[in-house]
């Protein structure tokens, strides 16, 4: 076992239910004056408005903040951060997917940073943090909620940026979830497997993310079919809310690496849904992963989605199980091909050099060099048909 130091910073509340002590939490964190961060059909679809209702059981009057959109682009924002400061908020409680949980984490910045713009603090880690932050996740895939990362699209270049602000506490309900749509279910599901696996096989893992990765992806390979099959499935529900919170731990230790890279590097220029991309990425990440990266890391992931084989299986052919098998799963949930979604080889190629520079790739095993991210692309265009 190699020297290893890992840190959970983040606590997390997790249980069905549990979304009710939302109020009890907000004191405890000595909030004032609240913004629910959320998104207009969360409030239509009266899912964020479960928190809001709670919040005003416990006393507050929480200024509502629903413009999140898709890839927290900035000038949204930047949006937020005007409202929390015309408010005087002292505390955001955000309720959504990543998109809006990374909003929030860019409200906080922009405020604690005395600025007008996330444009001005991409590169930040924000350590002197001015709002409280509470994250209540809806999906079960990013992970964000206990995380200190925000993906944030610029709104003129399109490119993803990631800024760094740490919730205070993580609420993770899996009734918050039970009305996602099928699709969703299965991209966002898709998401946690990535996150767990893409740890694993990141050239900076550790014993700890063999742990935890190889158990959230273990459960989502068994549950994730079953939450897509039967929305209204509650155990189902659960365990991949749990999945997708083991994923959001292991990417703090070791980091995302080529499939998250395609997956920013390809939303940030068509728009595409975080977790759908990250779905594309996914097997050619397993693919890459086996033949460059350590030979321990692609076993233990091989393990946890069930594939057959042994010390004298080579590399190539773990690899190339790897794919088939990550492949099968996306068939099984019903994941689009980017051809289907309108795509060619060559839409998919035209990010490279966008991908080349995508901070999730400094931790993918091998060079990632433009030969090695245009082969990895074709082989996720072709591959999945």
């Amino acid at each position: 076992m190699k020297a290893s130091y890992w840190n959970r910073f983040c606590p997390t509340l997790f249980g069905k239910g549990v979304v009710e002590l939302i109020g009890e939490k907000a004191k405890e964190l000595g909030m004032s004056k609240i913004m629910v961060v959320t998104e207009t059909d969360l409030i239509k679809f009266k899912v964020a408005t479960k928190v809001i209702d709670y919040l005003k059981a416990a006393g507050y009057d929480p200024v509502i903040f629903d413009r999140c959109k898709a890839d927290a682009p900035s000038d949204i924002c930047d949006e937020g951060a005007k409202a929390a400061v015309q408010n005087s908020v002292d505390g955001i409680v955000a309720v959504g997917g990543g998109s809006s949980l990374d909003t929030a984490k860019a409200i906080g910045i922009i405020v604690s940073m005395g600025g007008t713009s996330i444009c001005d603090y991409y590169q930040i880690s924000c350590k002197d943090r001015k709002l409280k932050l509470i994250c209540i996740s809806t999906t079960a895939g990013t992970g964000s909620e206990n995380s200190q990362y925000a993906v944030i699209g610029d709104s003129k270049t399109g490119v993803k940026q990631v800024p760094e602000y740490s919730p205070d506490l993580a609420i993770v309900d899996p009734v918050m979830t039970y009305t996602l749509p099928k699709s969703q279910t299965a991209s966002t599901g898709m998401d946690a497997l990535a996150h767990c696996a893409e740890a694993i096989t990141s050239k900076n893992w550790n014993p700890y993310v063999y742990t935890v990765g190889a158990a959230g992806i273990r459960i989502v390979m068994k549950y994730l079919p079953i939450a897509v099959r039967e929305p209204a499935n509650a155990l189902a529900r659960e365990k991949m809310a749990f999945a997708a919170n083991l994923g959001g731990l292991v990417i703090l230790e070791s980091g995302c690496q080529m499939g998250h890279a395609f997956s920013q590097s390809f939303g940030g220029k068509y728009h595409v849904p975080h977790g759908l991309g990250c779905a594309w990425g996914f097997p050619g990440a397993m693919v890459y992963a086996a033949q460059y990266g350590d030979r321990e890391s692609a076993e233990v992931v091989a393990e946890a989605m069930g594939i057959d084989f042994d010390a004298q299986t080579p590399s190539e052919a773990l690899a190339k199980r790897m794919g088939e098998k990550a492949i099968a799963l996306m068939k099984e949930i019903g994941i689009p091909t980017l051809k289907a979604s309108g795509y060619t080889l060559e839409d998919a190629l035209s990010i490279a050099d966008v991908m080349a520079e995508d901070a999730a790739i400094a931790n993918a095993p091998g060079e990632h060099n433009l030969d090695q991210i245009k082969a990895y692309i074709t082989y996720t265009y072709d591959a999945y048909q």
